[in-house]
């Protein structure tokens, strides 16, 4: 069963059979003219969203004119390049997103009621923790619902938090900013120690008690600058005098950054658990620099007022232990 996104209907009614009453979720359905309109926000172009749309530019100029009398104002301003939306414009994209996608929440719930299971459940994990959380989830949930589908999708923070804002995923583990995005809540999970890795054997794991001054002499591996463990490593590392020349090989991949300092004199700021232990044994070491001891708070990360089907809260509660 699905919801064609162009209805005439102002309001979608959801029974919810697992929950004791009926949750009216009120939602002004998207028309064509808000469609067409999104996808020129997105195209920053008319000619390239009537291309996408197979239709012609006078006929999707017309549509947005509609669209801006309907409101009574202008949504679009002309640029050498294309078009952009006006303040106003960009206030009812943002909202129309966050209604498309309450829209696919309820497609979602109600075509898993009608099939009369609630069996598919998308999880994004950031990369420090995937095979941990992994390890902890995958084969109880396996066991208890062999019929269920589960996906995975392993990425640094801002893709998740970015698929998890467009209803793409149900919901994320991974390392918690100080500031979520808005719209986004966190349930914590645990603490994880924060420190300097490097490969073993490395000169640093020979000093008795290695300080910043020690660390001073190698350079670092790392993920790109807008990657949250990046930003964290930074802030903690200049907080003790390392400036940002400090990091030779960047990444966007995880693995990659691992396998480079197990394989050089390169270090990484990384958080340490058994997993990780396991995982990198006789390759890889820990160094303790009291200056740089942190712990990396680790937890849930949910849309505000989203659906979260039994099967996503059961995934959750495995997780949690």
């Amino acid at each position: 069963m699905s919801i064609d996104p162009i209805v005439s209907s102002k309001y979608v009614v959801i029974q919810c059979a697992l929950r004791t009453t009926i949750c009216v979720v009120c939602i002004s359905m998207l028309t064509r003219e808000i469609e067409y309109f999104l996808l020129v926000c997105a195209n920053r172009n008319i000619a390239r969203a009537a291309d996408d749309l197979g239709m012609s530019q006078p006929a999707l100029t017309r549509a947005i004119q509609r669209l801006e009398a309907q409101m009574g104002v202008k949504l679009f301003l002309r640029t050498p390049r294309g078009v952009e939306p006006t303040a106003i414009g960009e206030v009812l994209r943002k909202n129309c997103e966050s209604a498309r996608v309450l829209l696919h929440d309820a497609e979602h719930e109600i075509a898993q009621m009608a099939a009369g299971q609630l069996g598919h459940v998308r999880i994004g994990i950031g990369p420090t923790i995937a095979r941990h959380i992994g390890q902890r989830l995958l084969p109880r949930l396996i066991t208890e619902r062999p019929g269920a589908r589960v996906q995975v999708h392993v990425a640094f923070n801002a893709e998740l938090f970015e698929r998890l804002e467009l209803g793409e995923l149900d919901f994320v583990v991974a390392g918690l900013p100080d500031v979520l995005p808005p719209g986004l809540i966190a349930r914590p999970l645990m603490q994880i120690d924060m420190c300097v890795v490097v490969r073993t054997g490395h000169p640093l794991t020979k000093i008795i008690a290695p300080s910043m001054s020690d660390l001073r002499h190698y350079r670092s591996a790392a993920p790109r600058q807008d990657v949250h463990a990046r930003r964290l490593a930074e802030q903690i590392l200049a907080e003790h005098g390392l400036d940002r020349n400090h990091v030779m090989v960047e990444s966007n991949s995880w693995e990659a950054i691992l396998e480079t300092v197990a394989t050089t004199d390169l270090f990484t700021l990384a958080p340490w658990h058994r997993n990780f232990e396991d995982m990198w044994s006789g390759r890889m070491q820990r160094v303790d620099i009291p200056e740089l001891a942190r712990q990396q708070s680790v937890g849930l990360v949910l849309r505000e007022g989203g659906f979260v089907s039994s099967l996503a809260e059961r995934a959750m509660a495995l997780i949690k232990g």
